[in-house]
Order: structure tokens, then sequence, then C-alpha cells
């Protein structure tokens, strides 16, 4: 005789098999992507085909068969929808969050660098692995836990013993977010992760309330006058290193009403500056974001001419406090972002606004 309880579980399995089925014989909507460069989804019978460009050539670096047929296989071939991953990139954790997911983490990189309060919980309670980055991989432990799924920060090219995983069953993806240009493009990965654990939806939901947000922001202050020169990053040995002009971090103090002093200059990653050339340019400087310490103290200690920049008195501003935090959310909050660069450099403008990661150095 079944019991009630086997009964509604017997149902419950009927249900989802039933689920899986109709979606291996139709064809998924379409999911734009108009933000992100370095992935591509188009929609095919039974899933999805994932696109990862690489960021330095602009190529199609390899292509991926998300599907819900589980009768197929192959090097490239990733099962939906994916319920154990291995989340070795921290925006990855700040999106499976905003997804309400994190309990399909099964490994991080390092419980150190994490933010998430229920992360940690699980963490302690055994629920999940340290796996540490892609460059050290425990394909042992990896392999004892229940992962199905890698995601990592990609830096071009296979990590070791990614070819060994898969041939036990465990496939990798590397999550090119993090060379975005596009602050709304950084957030668009989560799109990417909605496909992968049966959100798509609400992963699009998500983002599109964040650009909403975000083009909001952005039309409030389109006629502000004053636009103070910023200054980023920190004096590292003989030289500054700050953001290129055209850098996410660029287009966000451009989108703040901002001036940021090196918008002009090329690329998309760092430009490296002798410190001569920074304390000219910025004696009158009024703001100083970035400098990667959480206290004048520090600040100065590390290079005492950080005292000749116009910002020094009281216009630096940091993330440091909350790092964790920083590196785990702000890729999927970039309107958060927005608001407190436009709180900043314009106090007067929004005077109520809070800051949520940022604080002034002391």
């Amino acid at each position: 005789m079944v019991s009630c309880e086997e009964s509604t579980n017997v149902t419950s399995d009927q249900k989802k098999q039933e689920e899986l089925a109709s979606k291996v014989d139709s064809v998924p909507e379409i999911i734009e992507v108009e933000f992100a460069e370095n992935f591509h989804v188009n929609s095919i019978k039974g899933g999805y085909e994932l696109e990862l460009i690489d960021p330095n050539s602009h190529e199609v670096e390899a292509t991926y068969e998300l599907t819900y047929d589980h009768s197929k296989s192959g090097d490239k071939v990733v099962h939906l929808p994916v319920k154990n991953i291995a989340a070795l990139s921290q925006t990855s954790v700040g999106m499976l969050s905003k997804l309400n997911a994190l309990d399909f983490i099964t490994g991080i990189s390092k419980i150190d660098y994490v933010h998430s309060p229920e992360l940690k919980r699980r963490f302690n309670a055994k629920e999940i692995n340290e796996f540490g980055d892609e460059t050290n991989v425990p394909i042992e432990k990896i392999v004892k836990s229940t992962t199905k799924l890698i995601i990592y920060s990609g830096f071009g090219s296979e990590f070791d013993g990614e070819g060994k995983l898969k041939k036990l069953g465990i496939q990798s993806i590397p999550n090119y977010e993090w060379r975005e240009t596009h602050p709304l493009g950084r957030a668009e990965w989560i799109k990417f992760l909605g496909i992968l654990i049966d959100k798509a939806d609400e992963a699009t939901a998500i983002f599109d309330k964040i650009k909403s947000n975000y083009e909001d922001l952005r039309w409030k202050i389109r006629n502000l006058e004053d636009r103070p020169n910023v200054i980023s990053g920190n004096f590292y040995s003989d030289q500054w290193t700050a953001p290129a002009g055209e850098s996410y971090m660029a287009i966000l103090f451009q989108d703040a009403g901002a001036n940021y002093v090196y918008h002009s200059s090329k690329g998309t990653g760092s430009v490296f500056l002798p410190i001569e050339k920074v304390v000219a340019d910025n004696r009158k400087s009024r703001y100083w974001i970035n400098p990667g310490v959480s206290t004048k103290g520090v600040l100065s200690e590390m290079n005492p001419k950080a005292k000749f920049l116009g910002a020094y008195e009281n216009g630096i501003y940091c993330y440091s406090h909350e790092m964790n935090k920083f590196w785990e959310m702000s890729a999927i909050e970039p309107d958060f972002l927005l608001e407190e660069f436009i709180h900043i450099f314009h106090p007067d403008f929004e005077p109520n606004a809070k800051l949520h990661y940022y604080k002034g150095l002391n």
C-alpha cells in the first residue's frame, strides 16, 4: 500500500519528468543579450547554444550545447538544469544570490573571499567545499563531491585537470564577466547563470530592473553642469595604476556626472603613469576613488606624495572595509554603484542617499 507521502513524491517526480520531456521537444524563448560582449545565446530545440567570445580576439572561443535532453553527450554538452555548481568566480556567487539559488552551490574558491552569511553557514555545516582557483584544482576532491559544473574566471586557456574532469562527467565553463567593459554588460551575465539553473525568466526580469534603474539614474543627472575631476587608482612602486579610459569604472564615472581625468586613455584594462605626472595632473582633482586602502594613515605610509593630490583632504572613497561584499555583489548591482558615485560626486543632488559599498577615508 502506497502512503500519502510516497504518493505525493511519485506525483512530484512524474510532474518533473513531464516538464523535462516538454522542454526536450520545444524551442525556448529567445534570450536577448544587449550589453555583454563575451557571450551569445541562441535558442535551439531542447535548450540553448552558448557561444563564449574570447575577450582578446573577439572570436568565438567555444560553443556549448545546454540541453534538457539528457540522452545527448559530448565534449561541450551540459545537461539542464544544473543543480550542483562549483562557483570559483565570486561574481557568480553574487549572481546566484540574486537568483535565490545559493543552494545550487557545492563548491567555492575560498571561504575567506565569501561575503554571503548563508554560504558561510553552509560551509561551516560542511555542505560546500573549498576548491581554490583554476590554477590548482583538486580533482579528487571535486570528484568526491556532488559537483556537476565548474564556473571559473577564464584566463584564455583550460586549467590543469579540466580534460580529466570532462571524462568523469564534470563540465567546466569559464566566466568572462570580469572582462566586460560596460557596467550593464557585467550584470547581464546573470542571464547565463539563469539558463544553467532553469531560471532564465527570473534572470531576465532581474536584469531588466537593473537596466531600468541604471538608465533612470543617468537620465536624472543628464543636465548637471558641475562635473568634478576624479582620479582613481594608487601609487605602486614608482608608478600610478589607474583604470583605462574605456574601462567599466571609467564609464561609471562618466555616467555619474564626473570628469575622469584619464578618460582619453585607450584600453579597457589599466594605464600606468609616472607619479610626477599624476601629481601635476591632479592637484585640484576633487575626488579620489579606489586607492585600495581603508585609512589615510595607510595611504600616507605607502606614499607620502599622496597628500599633494587635491582630493586628499576630504574626497577619498574606497570599498576596502567591505572588500568581499564589493567583489561578490557589485558586478550584479551596477545601479547601486552608479547611485553611490552620483551621491559622492554630487552630494546635494540626492542628499538622503546612502552609501552601499563605499566609505570616505579618514
